[in-house]
């Protein structure tokens, strides 16, 4: 008995935009097959079948094709963008003992020391790629988090990988971080702003006060020329 969700499929003789919608008015949904070397084969796949499939989180299903068990990797798919339904499937056929690559979810592990101190945990990276057998294929990859302090990185090399399972990522990708709080942030910057702020008055103040100074001998000194020049005039 297979490990893998059975997909009720037909193939389609029809394709097209016309042919596409009278198969979703039936209640199915529109697929393609590729096949490595080979042409595509257009399908159409059971609507409450492929959902009821989907839901359990695998990415491999089988499918029988011209009286044939194949074995197919879900590919693409696309959503209508108002119903959310989906309106169409491509599927890549795999065989059991061959590795292929596909892209898997990436959770965190653990609660990390910087966020039980107030840091926030953010991460960067969703989904990585990895190579693997289909019978071996995780539903996720985990990166634990336990020991991380704030302003601190975890990266690809740190994900924890199943056995026999290869990471194609780039391993100096950042995956998570911890964050500084960001009111703290701002508060320290409004300090900072306030500060600034402060002491650009001051500075105007002060600058300020010394072109009144300044002014002020002006005055002094234009009078005291003033004072001097009536003294000679009398004296003449």
């Amino acid at each position: 008995m297979s490990k893998f969700e059975k997909l009720e499929v037909n193939v389609r003789k029809e394709q097209g935009t016309s042919a596409a919608r009278r198969t979703r008015l039936e209640s199915k949904v529109p697929a393609v097959v590729y096949h490595s070397g080979l042409e595509a084969t257009p399908l159409s796949v059971d609507k409450i079948s492929l959902n009821k499939a989907l839901k359990t989180g695998q990415m491999i299903f089988e499918i029988n094709v011209d009286k044939k068990d194949q074995f197919v990797l879900v590919k693409e798919i696309q959503y209508h963008p108002v119903t959310d339904e989906i309106i169409h499937i491509d599927f890549q056929k795999v065989k059991e003992d061959e590795k292929i690559s596909l892209e898997v979810a990436v959770r965190s592990a653990g609660e990390a020391q910087g966020v039980k101190l107030g840091g926030i945990l953010v991460q960067m990276l969703n989904n990585v790629t990895i190579k693997c057998k289909p019978t071996e294929i995780p539903e996720f990859v985990e990166i634990d988090v336990t020991d991380m302090e704030v302003n601190t990185n975890l990266f690809v090399k740190d994900i924890s990988l199943p056995q026999d399972v290869e990471m194609i990522t780039a391993d100096d990708i950042a995956v998570v971080s911890i964050q500084e709080p960001k009111e703290e942030k701002e508060e320290v910057e409004d300090i900072a702003v306030a500060d600034d702020a402060e002491e650009t008055t001051e500075d105007t103040t002060s600058s300020s006060e010394d072109t009144e100074e300044k002014a002020q001998d002006s005055d002094d000194n234009q009078k005291e020329s003033d004072s001097g020049d009536d003294n000679e005039g009398e004296n003449a």
